[in-house]
């Protein structure tokens, strides 16, 4: 009897211990997702970030803007849709003693309602997408109210990349800087300065459509690290198949796409525990900075083409005939070919799937996010009846430290850092169909 009761009270205290992580109520939940990562979990805010320099005012402003949070793709939702029946094996595990899911995360998950719209408007801009756009609009517009009131016709340049979300995120950015009282240029499938590399031959054939890009990130798919983190996820969910990397990431996708940064967390990141989301987080990590990133080459050449019209822009504005504010709207793709064509966010040692760094530099979770920015502000400034030129960064609407002194750059510094950057596709070599 003395023994019955050991066991019992083992086999108990096991599955309390077991069942620590309760997903519902932890107070800080991980919601770095890769690039799938809500704007707000990792934004500033411009109006308390904005750099006020003595005797300057701004008097132009230059930016380069991701898309809101978009539904997947017509073949990811798919995949995602298919996997919401592995939530029955979970529940069902769960009942039979086998979880080590909370009650509370099983009964949120039980609950859960598929957001069928969310599979069947592939790509679309989703309403949080659209809310993230609108009020980075607002928060610029209360930033620089000087600047950005009443902009007439011709002092302004708004432009999305081909596709509906992103004319759409544009539309959410105008309303909220001026209750879409102004108008957005029509996107092409040509070359453009938001998205060169859709039409970069090179880019598509020896980058985009080339697998040896993803060895990396697949390397690390057979690393102890990853299959320790694999078997974690088996066991936490206790159900009788064994799940491949498809299931996972599928997961994983439901995860992420479902979390909303302003409602509530999405139950299906109860299947992963912090550590599980560092782990797959990286495996994201990976595939940009091998296709987008330091990983090629090409990346910061294609990243150069935007960061030369910001130059010309500036210069313009300088000589008195430029624009109030300029904003491209584009994808994750070309905020990660920016920051390497800027040389920003570079580890010491490159990225491989041998091993993870915690604290590395590369970060999608931070770079690449729903929503992400990277803005230039064109300061003029009157000192002792001399007049000078300054350019502040921001990303994410807190200051770019790391590209000047505090973000600040003097025309100078500017001029030198600008002035070379490529404007031209001669790296390209060919013309290819755009994959959008």
């Amino acid at each position: 009897m003395k023994f019955l009761f050991v066991t019992v009270f083992l086999s108990v205290y096991a599955r309390s211990v077991i069942s620590l992580f309760c997903y519902w109520n932890t107070g800080c939940p991980y919601n770095y997702f890769s690039s799938r990562t809500p704007y707000n979990a990792a934004r500033g805010d411009i109006r308390d970030s904005v750099i006020k320099l003595t005797d300057c005012e701004p008097i132009s402003i230059w930016g380069l803007v991701r898309h809101g949070k978009r539904n997947p793709g017509a073949e990811l939702a798919l995949t995602m849709k298919n996997a919401i029946v592995i939530r029955e094996y979970v529940v069902s595990s769960y009942e039979n003693g086998n979880s080590s899911l909370c009650a509370q995360d099983i009964e949120n998950l039980r609950e859960l309602g598929a957001d069928y719209g969310m599979f069947e408007n592939a790509y679309q801009l989703s309403e949080e997408g659209y809310q993230e756009m609108m009020d980075i609009g607002k928060r610029f517009k209360q930033a620089f109210p000087k600047l950005l009131n009443k902009l007439e016709s011709q002092s302004y340049t708004f432009r999305p990349a081909f596709g509906n979300w992103m004319q759409k995120s544009a539309e959410g950015f105008v309303n909220g800087l001026a209750n879409g009282n102004l108008d957005i240029e029509k996107a092409t499938t040509d070359f453009d300065i938001m998205d060169p590399y859709t039409t970069c031959g090179k880019y598509q054939r020896d980058v985009k459509k080339n697998p040896e890009i993803y060895l990396e990130s697949n390397k690390y798919l057979e690393t102890t690290e990853f299959l320790a983190t694999k078997d974690r996820i088996q066991r936490r969910l206790g159900i009788d198949y064994p799940l491949t990397n498809e299931n996972i990431s599928a997961l994983y996708d439901l995860c992420r796409y479902t979390w909303s940064s302003k409602d509530k967390m999405s139950p299906w990141c109860a299947l992963f525990t912090t550590e599980d989301l560092k782990v797959l987080e990286y495996a994201g990590d990976l595939k940009h900075y091998y296709r987008n990133g330091y990983g090629n080459s090409i990346n910061a050449l294609l990243g150069q083409i935007p960061l030369s019209d910001l130059f010309k822009s500036f210069q313009l504005a300088k000589d008195g005939k430029g624009k109030k504010i300029i904003a491209y709207f584009t994808h994750a793709t070309m905020m990660d070919m920016l920051y390497t064509a800027l040389n920003l966010f570079k580890d010491d040692v490159e990225l491989t799937g041998a091993l993870r760094n915690p604290d590395r530099k590369w970060r999608t979770s931070k770079l690449s996010i729903f929503g992400a920015n990277m803005f230039a502000v064109l300061n003029r400034c009157n000192r002792e009846n001399k007049t000078d030129y300054n350019v502040v960064f921001y990303l994410n609407e807190e200051p770019l430290k790391p590209i000047c002194e505090q973000g600040v750059c003097t025309w100078e510094e500017f001029e030198n850092k600008f002035k070379t950057m490529n404007s031209n596709t001669d790296m390209c070599q060919f013309k290819s169909v755009p994959y959008i």
